[in-house]
């Protein structure tokens, strides 16, 4: 029984450790507020869009803004299903999905006929 306990014990510090581990990376990249390390990640966290492959990109940040700008490969990314799937709206010929909570304000952009991606991030506080 006792060596039981000690291994359910050593198993339960395990999962917490790893579970903390993760926490800590999501954080970090959450954070992030630069161009350089984990820029698709943090938008991907920050709007909820999913970047797919991609062609080409290019990041600003200045401030507490970030204007990043992606050209989707539609060769490999159905366009129609991935204007679904993060839920665009259209307007005119651009869809759209924007957002403004307690930690930033985006606004992400799409057209189709380009398939330039480009998400306009401001973050808030620190």
């Amino acid at each position: 029984m006792k060596h039981f306990l000690i291994i359910l014990s050593v198993l339960a510090i395990f999962l917490i450790a790893i579970y903390g581990g993760l926490h800590f990376f999501g954080n970090l990249i959450y954070n992030t507020k630069s161009c350089d390390r984990f820029n698709i990640d943090n938008i991907e966290l920050r709007t909820g869009v999913n970047i797919p492959k991609i062609v080409t990109s290019n990041c600003e940040c200045k401030d507490n803004n970030k204007i990043s700008k992606f050209i989707i490969d539609s060769v490999k990314v159905d366009l129609d299903d991935y204007i679904s799937k993060n839920e665009f709206t259209r307007v005119g010929n651009l869809y759209v999905k924007e957002n403004d909570n307690s930690n930033s304000t985006y606004k992400v952009t799409f057209e189709k006929q380009t398939a330039e991606l480009i998400i306009n991030l401001t973050y808030k506080g620190n």
